[in-house]
């Protein structure tokens, strides 16, 4: 079956429905906020990859909902936190759980919603202790590559071994979790599963890379968050990791231009990264990537065409 824009749509409604109904009651201050994070235009794509994979794996959504939607709750429990460090005001076209309340109710939310990502992992039909063991290492990963991605906002030099390190961690990790937990929860055999996950990682790796150049080469209404604060934190992604690499004085110029006027430094960025290949570096670097990942898709068969269409789909995103 391929992956139409129809059927995007349903598996984000199904997921979304799911989401809307699992914290009702409590103290407002708890659940007000999570509803709200839980509320926001997010496009799902973590949850829809698990249950894609579920199926390239034999399995049906009656197997993975409740892995896909922990997967989901997970995410909003990392944006909600990485909010806050990052001091970003703007999250899924509306203001972040911290910007609207307080860092400490948004810190609540977010471990309610980890919270909930457990429970909700608990009432899967079949497989729960291996799908447990899988959410437990990915969460574990996610956080230690945040723990890296802050650590490399001190240092002055990061290599694109230890950027990519930290990028698997981050972002590679939480993809691969989603493609791994779709693939046990149709219970598939040990080396289907572990090649979902390999097809996940570099899924994730693609991603983060292409979000990279979307901070950059994006906008605020389309991305739907805040723009140029990973620039103004001196966070290391991949294109200041090659530029900090060459040309260093150049960036630091145009980095103390873009705190004083945003704009201007944004645009002095992006003529600094088109002039001198950059750009064009790390969209090659995507399409490679993710001609990478679709290999890691040969193992699972003819069911493997809707995974291949979702790589597309990432592939194309402006968002």
């Amino acid at each position: 079956m391929s992956l139409t824009p129809e059927r995007l749509e349903d598996l984000r409604g199904r997921i979304n429905a799911r989401l809307g109904s699992l914290y009702t009651e409590g103290p407002s201050l708890l659940v007000e906020p999570v509803r709200y994070a839980l509320s926001g235009a997010g496009k799902r794509l973590r949850p829809i990859l698990t249950l894609l994979t579920a199926e390239a794996c034999g399995g049906g959504e009656e197997d993975a909902l409740q892995a896909a939607v922990s997967v989901e709750l997970l995410h909003n429990f990392t944006l909600v936190h990485d909010d806050i460090m990052d001091r970003d005001h703007t999250r899924h076209g509306q203001a972040s759980v911290h910007t609207k309340w307080d860092d400490g109710v948004a810190l609540l939310a977010g471990d309610a919603m980890l919270v909930l990502a457990l429970a909700e992992l608990h009432k899967s039909p079949r497989h729960t202790e291996a799908l447990a063991s899988s959410f437990a290492a990915g969460a574990l990963a996610v956080c230690e590559g945040q723990a890296l991605d802050k650590e490399f906002e001190s240092r002055v030099r990061v290599s694109l071994d230890e950027y990519n390190r930290m990028i698997d961690l981050k972002t590679g990790s939480m993809l691969a979790l989603a493609t791994e937990m779709g693939a046990i929860a149709a219970g598939a055999e040990q080396g289907r599963v572990e090649q979902s996950k390999q097809f996940g990682a570099l899924l994730g790796r693609a991603f983060q890379i292409q979000d990279d150049l979307l901070e950059i080469y994006s906008d605020t209404d389309k991305m739907g968050k805040s723009l140029g604060s990973d620039i103004l934190a001196e966070k290391k992604t991949y294109l200041m990791v090659l530029a900090l690499d060459r040309f260093p004085d150049e960036l630091a110029r145009a980095v103390e231009r873009a705190r004083t006027d945003l704009d201007t430094g944004l645009e002095l960025l992006r003529r600094i990264f088109e002039r001198n290949g950059l750009k064009r570096q790390a969209e090659e670097t995507v399409q490679n990537t993710i001609s990478e990942a679709r290999d890691r898709l040969e193992s699972l068969g003819q069911g493997s065409q809707v995974l291949a269409d979702f790589a597309d789909l990432i592939l194309e995103r402006d968002r």
